[in-house]
């Protein structure tokens, strides 16, 4: 009996060489290594993958968006020699079971190096797994997905979006269940309503992945077109606001350079804050894995591969991202000169509440910016002297002069719009009429946008009202450098209140911005961290969950308490010999209105 005991500690212990320990631990709950908390940065929760392709271990070639054209799709990352993932095989049969009738198809992984195809057969034969069973030779299904350990569950809506991530119950004893994770989300899924967990720490084995790819094995059709089409396509297409197409290998390899330089850099995809500070909606975020997978391939001449088709675009011109909205408003106006106002004078006859915009562009390419505001004084954001992209927001403007207006669902390329929860909204008041400000750029014939705004509301009665509190930091007095000192900005809550997204000045090209919450109870809560760098990019990013801050809890904008952040004060513009205005506007509902179940 000792022996056998022995014997499965050390296969536990196997899967984990090559990992960074740190991220997992042996709570006393499972006796079994779990991860200290769900590791979703490379693959964040609500990461829309454009298209997944895989072999089966029968021959059979499958694509998520098929699938998915079904009905959801679960990943669920398997291995032969975990134990506690063996414990699952009778659990999974009976979801494939309960589920397959409602067009859910379940793919199990085997992804760990350990795993040869012969050994994930015989294990097979035993099993008797009715569903499709993938052998992960290279590790590029784990990698693309996220997968860390097994088992681990990966469920993906019909949209291609990624809805759970985590652990497929809460106790690998059956007996013990008190939580069914996986089936949970499924359900809530099948019956469009929010899932309830998003994301669990998943326990059992780690993945032990091969190694990747040298230099001279790193190629477009396997390496690289996935990356594009994942994080690029959404602007880099024909029809798309961008500036160049991406969409194939000759595309790519024009443009090989400038793709490596600018992804090396972190400016593209452009996602500005820094990891650990909130975690967002729809990251931009190559992971270090891939920045190094493109580098090797243009280092080694960027090698096309087997030849494959144009990668798919993300989505056609006449779909809308969030769903069919509830009100459009379609302008077919006629322009040449830098910009224009459209003023929008219907309205309801009562207060609606706006959940999301969404937007589409019959001329992308001839477009600078719009914004959509709710109220009176409006003003026009100028982008002629911003460096990097062309930015296209949707929002409301955050310098209107309505009390009760606020910054919302800005949309920069590249960046989807956010819906948010049903019950949460901001307040588009009675009688008030809507501006449509759009820049254009400069042209010597006369076009027509093509443009349509789809607005979304909400259907709850009592809605709860997105407000705004700003944090502005400005520069008094003197100081060593410039003979200025700065005065740091803070505000404190009055009442329990849920953050749902924070909006930073684009003077953060110019000075860091980091902002803390510090608790009665004093704990600090990492907000906001965004590096100063002269790619000037502005976005409302949205929590991926909402932040619950109790009464007497207070922001500080660069109130952090390291060493380093006392270097960051100096917020002066050193070329103008002037200060920089960084503000910040946070987006809450009060707790109380809110139902955050």
């Amino acid at each position: 009996m000792t022996h056998k005991i022995a014997i499965i500690l050390f296969i536990l212990a196997l899967p984990i060489v090559g990992h960074t320990q740190e991220n997992y631990t042996i709570p006393k709950k499972h006796r079994v290594i779990q991860e200290k908390s769900p590791q979703s940065n490379s693959v964040p929760l609500g990461s829309k993958f454009p298209d997944i392709t895989f072999t089966t271990l029968q021959g059979n070639t499958q694509t998520l968006s098929l699938l998915s054209q079904q009905g959801p799709v679960v990943f669920v990352f398997l291995s032969t020699e975990c134990p506690v993932a063996q414990r699952y095989a009778m659990r999974l049969k009976r979801m494939h079971t309960e589920f397959s009738n409602k067009h859910v198809t379940f793919v199990g992984v085997y992804s760990n190096e350990n795993d040869s195809v012969d050994d994930v057969k015989a294990y097979l034969a035993r099993a008797e797994y009715p569903f499709l069973i993938v052998k992960d030779t290279d590790g590029s299904l784990a990698r693309h997905i996220g997968a860390t350990m097994t088992p681990q569950a990966h469920l993906i809506d019909t949209s291609g979006v990624l809805r759970y991530r985590g652990s497929i119950d809460d106790n690998r004893y059956e007996t013990r269940i008190k939580h069914r994770y996986l089936k949970d989300a499924l359900v809530a899924l099948l019956n469009a309503k929010p899932v309830p967990v998003k994301e669990t720490a998943a326990f059992g084995c780690t993945i032990h992945l091969p190694d990747l790819p040298t230099e001279k094995q790193t190629t477009y059709s396997e390496h690289i077109a996935p990356i594009l089409q994942k994080n690029c396509l959404t602007c880099h297409h024909q029809n798309g606001i961008a500036s160049i197409v991406l969409t194939n290998y000759d595309n790519a390899k024009a443009h090989a350079a400038k793709i490596a330089e600018y992804t090396q850099a972190r400016l593209m995809p452009p996602w500005k804050p820094v990891r650990g500070y909130g975690e967002f909606k729809n990251e931009r975020r190559l992971t270090d894995t891939e920045i190094e997978m493109i580098t090797n391939w243009v280092k080694t001449g960027t090698p096309e591969g087997t030849k494959i088709k144009d990668s798919p675009t993300a989505q056609s011109s006449g779909a809308w991202a969030l769903g069919k909205p509830d009100w459009v408003i379609d302008s077919h106006e006629e322009y040449r000169n830098f910009y224009s106002s459209i003023v929008i004078t219907d309205n309801f006859g009562k207060d609606i509440y706006v959940r999301g915009i969404d937007f589409q562009l019959g001329k992308n390419k001839m477009v600078r910016g719009v914004t959509a505001a709710f109220g009176a004084k409006m003003f026009t954001m100028r982008t002629d002297s911003l460096d990097g992209p062309d930015v296209i927001s949707i929002g409301i403007s955050p310098r209107i002069s309505e009390s009760n207006s606020y910054a919302h669902g800005v949309c920069t390329p590249g960046f989807a719009p956010v819906l948010l929860p049903e019950g949460v909204g901001y307040l588009l008041p009675k009688e008030k009429h809507i501006v449509l400000n759009v820049e254009y750029h400069d042209t010597d014939h006369r076009e027509h946008n093509g443009l349509r705004v789809g607005f979304y509301f909400s259907k709850t009665p009592k809605t709860a009202q997105l407000r705004r509190t700003t944090l502005t930091n400005r520069a008094v007095g003197k100081t060593k450098s410039l003979n200025q000192s700065i005065a740091i900005s803070s505000y404190q809550f009055k009442s329990d209140v849920y953050v749902f997204a924070v909006y930073p000045s684009i003077n953060t090209y110019k000075q860091d911005m980091r902002i803390v919450a510090k608790t009665p109870t004093g704990e600090h809560i990492k907000m906001l961290w965004i590096k100063a760098s002269h790619f000037k990019w502005q976005d409302i990013y949205y929590y991926r969950d909402p932040i619950f801050l109790p009464a007497g809890s207070r922001l500080e904008l660069n109130g952090m308490e390291d060493s380093e952040n006392q270097n960051n004060l100096d917020i002066l513009d050193q070329n103008n010999k002037k200060a920089v205005n960084l503000t910040c506007h946070f987006l809450y509902v009060l707790a109380s209105e809110y139902n955050a179940d």
